[in-house]
């Protein structure tokens, strides 16, 4: 007899199948590495940009509210909308950040938005949030700028030893160099806040912050110690144009508080 044949064991020659090679652990922690280090790289270059639009936003923003006040000053025999706060504060308690219901209302009617009328780094917050204590009082609204037309008995004494005045536009005719709109480079002692609408990474509100208050004579914390950028300004002749912090000097931004009230820069 011959010999059997095995039919169902395995074959005489077994060759292995070619496997895919897989990523070793130093290979991962290398890619890992790269994408960490290029977004690195990468991050700083994206919060520069959205910065410089929001720059870019905030000044043509501003462009339409200067043109909304010279719409209004053509209506009212050049008369600028008044800066002072609601009646009875109005008369000797006015505030650069506020404005009343009144102005507020004139300046809508001709920007066909409120949303045009508050800054667009804080619009949110004093929409939502930071007017409603200054409404329950009946002052009126936070913009998120400085409105400088309108005031009366400027120029203010000069707070915190600065010798800077200002003089507020009353009509279109004033010198076109008046200052008539700021950005909110802003802080207060009394009210513990301190606003930087461009820092290098965008608006900076410190919130209710007890440091504000300083220390006997002291300041408090400045726009520019909580990394305040700059900020535009707007003049009554309608241009706007950017100006760096270390340029600005300090303001009295409110009209009887003095250090202890709006302290400016601009």
């Amino acid at each position: 007899m011959g010999k059997s044949v095995q039919c169902c064991g395995p074959s005489r020659q077994t060759r292995a199948l070619p496997r895919g090679r897989g990523f070793t652990l130093v290979e991962l922690l290398v890619v890992i590495a790269i994408i960490a280090l290029l977004a690195s790289l990468l991050l700083p270059v994206l919060t520069s940009a959205k910065e410089k639009a929001r720059r870019v936003s905030c000044k043509n923003s501003q462009r339409q509210f200067l043109l909304a006040v010279h719409m209004y000053g053509d209506d009212n025999g050049q008369a600028v909308p008044s800066g002072a706060a609601n009646p009875p504060f109005g008369a000797v308690d006015d505030h650069l950040p506020i404005i009343s219901d009144a102005t507020s209302n004139a300046i809508v009617q001709y920007l066909r938005s409120d949303r045009m009328v508050h800054c667009p780094s804080f619009g949110d917050f004093f929409r939502k949030t930071g007017s409603v204590q200054l409404e329950a009082l009946g002052y009126g609204y936070v913009i998120g700028y400085n409105y400088h037309g309108g005031h009366t008995n400027t120029p203010w004494p000069g707070v915190l030893g600065s010798s800077a005045r200002w003089a507020s536009p009353q009509k279109l005719t004033d010198p076109g160099t008046l200052v008539l709109l700021s950005d909110m480079n802003d802080w207060s002692r009394a009210d513990h806040r301190t606003f930087a609408p461009h820092g290098s990474k965008g608006a900076i509100l410190t919130g209710s912050d007890a440091s504000n208050a300083g220390t006997g004579p002291g300041p408090g914390r400045s726009s520019a110690d909580i990394g305040a950028a700059g900020g535009n300004v707007g003049l009554l002749d309608g241009s706007v144009s950017w100006k760096k912090i270390q340029t600005m000097q300090v303001y009295c931004g409110s009209q009887q508080w003095g250090d202890e009230g709006c302290i400016a820069m601009w």
